[in-house]
């Protein structure tokens, strides 16, 4: 029981790391644009590049809430970021004139749901070592 109670607390500080990730990411990638819009043309090609990078951790956090018994939001809300950025490609590429601006409405939704979920998942990062399974050792 104690070896399995460690290994949800470790799933749920992966799944608060990632959270926290996504986080930064979505503002990353909110500068990022901004550099391309205001400063440098270049930098727009940094935030279509960006995106792929960290579009699929909100999947990885889906999947580890069956593994670290998380429920509720915190299960669900990852798979709607997934959606949301789904929509951001499909703003970009096939819609046009003024339809294209639900993208930046889109960015917002993203900040919103990663920020609550980094909130709600920031006591997971709050890992100490006896939390941590014998067969992961650092």
């Amino acid at each position: 029981m104690e070896k399995n109670i460690g290994r949800i607390r470790f799933v749920r500080f992966l799944y608060g790391l990632l959270a926290t990730g996504y986080l930064v990411c979505v503002i990353l990638q909110v500068f990022f644009a901004g550099l391309g819009i205001l400063a440098d043309p270049n930098g727009m090609q940094l935030h279509r590049v960006f995106a792929n990078y960290f579009e699929f951790a909100s999947v990885i956090m889906f999947v580890l809430t069956f593994f670290g018994r998380i429920r509720g939001s915190l299960r669900w809300l990852p798979l709607v970021m997934f959606g949301i950025t789904a929509l951001q490609h499909i703003t970009i590429q096939q819609f046009s004139g003024d339809l294209r601006a639900i993208h930046v409405v889109d960015a917002l939704a993203l900040f919103a749901i990663s920020m609550h979920l980094a909130k709600r998942s920031w006591s997971w990062l709050l890992l100490r070592e006896k939390d941590i399974p014998s067969t992961f050792t650092l």
